[in-house]
Order: C-alpha cells, then sequence, then structure tokens
C-alpha cells in the first residue's frame, strides 16, 4: 500500500508541475501579445494558444474567460516586477517610511516596465477588459496610499493629499521625469522630493 501511495504522490506532483509550466507557458504567451511588435497578432483567446502551442480549450480550462487570464498576466507582471512588496508597506507603522517605501517600489517598477506599460495602456484603448483590470489596478495604489495618509495626523483635506500622492506615484509622473538620462533611482528621488513637499503642505 505504502509503495501505491508513493506512486500516486509522484504521478501527482509530475501532472501538477506539468500544469504550473503549461500555465506559465500561456501567461508568457499573453504578456508578449499584449505588448505587442511587427508581426505578433493581436491579444485573444485563439492567439495565446497559438503562442503558448496549446488548445484553445486548454486556455479556458486554466483561466475560465479572458477576464482570468488578463488578470493572471497581470498578476505575473506585478509579481516579477517587486510589487507584491507592498504587503511590507501595509505592516509599516511609521507612515513616512511607508511611503518611502512605497515610492520606491513604484520607481523601481515603472523604471523596469518603462516600455511595456504604454503599449498596455494603448490596448487599454481598444480591448475594455484590459482597461478595467489596468483601472482596478491603479485604484489598489490610491487605496494604499489613502491608507498611509490616514495614519498621519492632522492633516488638512486628506483626500487631496490622496489624489495629490497618487498622481505623483503614477507611471505618467515617471515618464515625464524620465528624460535627461535620469537613471531610475535619480527619478526616485525627485517622486520622492515632490511626495514630501506634499505631505509637508497638508500636515502643517
Amino acid at each position: 500500500m505504502a509503495v501505491k501511495s508513493k506512486r500516486r504522490t509522484y504521478r501527482s506532483d509530475v501532472r501538477a508541475a506539468s500544469v504550473d509550466e503549461g500555465r506559465a507557458r500561456m501567461v508568457e504567451a499573453g504578456r508578449k501579445l499584449l505588448m505587442g511588435g511587427k508581426g505578433m497578432p493581436a491579444f485573444s483567446i485563439d492567439a495565446v494558444a497559438r503562442e503558448a502551442g496549446v488548445t484553445r480549450a486548454t486556455v479556458y480550462n486554466q483561466f475560465e474567460s479572458k477576464h482570468v487570464l488578463l488578470a493572471a498576466i497581470f498578476d505575473d507582471i506585478a509579481q516579477k516586477g517587486g510589487l507584491f512588496e507592498l504587503s511590507q508597506v501595509f505592516s509599516e507603522p511609521d507612515p513616512e517610511k511607508a511611503l518611502r517605501r512605497a515610492v520606491a517600489i513604484f520607481a523601481k517598477f515603472w523604471g523596469g516596465h518603462a516600455q511595456t506599460m504604454p503599449k498596455f495602456t494603448a490596448f487599454g484603448q481598444l480591448d475594455e477588459e484590459v482597461a478595467t483590470l489596468m483601472s482596478e489596478r491603479a485604484e489598489r495604489r490610491r487605496k494604499l496610499l489613502a491608507a498611509i495618509v490616514a495614519r498621519m495626523t492632522p492633516v488638512h483635506s486628506p483626500a487631496d493629499l490622496v489624489d495629490v500622492l497618487y498622481a505623483l506615484t503614477s507611471a505618467e509622473f515617471y515618464r515625464l521625469l524620465a528624460v535627461h538620462g535620469r537613471s531610475t533611482k535619480a527619478i526616485e528621488e525627485l517622486i520622492w522630493q515632490a511626495v514630501a513637499d506634499a505631505v509637508n503642505r497638508f500636515t502643517k
């Protein structure tokens, strides 16, 4: 009986590894399609299946819908880009340290996806589901900033401060500073200076 159990466990592990590998391949295929480029077809379930070398049914078996697949792609990008480190920001009791850490994480992410995010934004103008997912993830940033501001006392017009911080930590603001050969670290420092000035204005 013990031997049979081990065989079943081995087969189960192999099957799980195969499923994980296939899922990762489909997510990567979807990311490539979203980025676009010369000769790349438009993003679709069929296109993802062809790019990943699987059937359309296999994609649906893994992700159930286009929306779920897109969410998995965005989550993969966020994880590889370090956005999952934001959990440390939520656990940081000092609002200034939390905000400083958030600025560093977002700057690193925007810097690492300087070419990718504009393409996603452009694609979002053509695909409502992509636009919706990008908007939902942007709101997560707003909620994080609101949680940090809630720890500050006193704050004049906290909603206004959150809006200002939201703008200063955006991909758009990062791109505006990504000129004159500035490094990601240099841009991060400029963003932090602007963030610190905004906080001082609303807390003094």
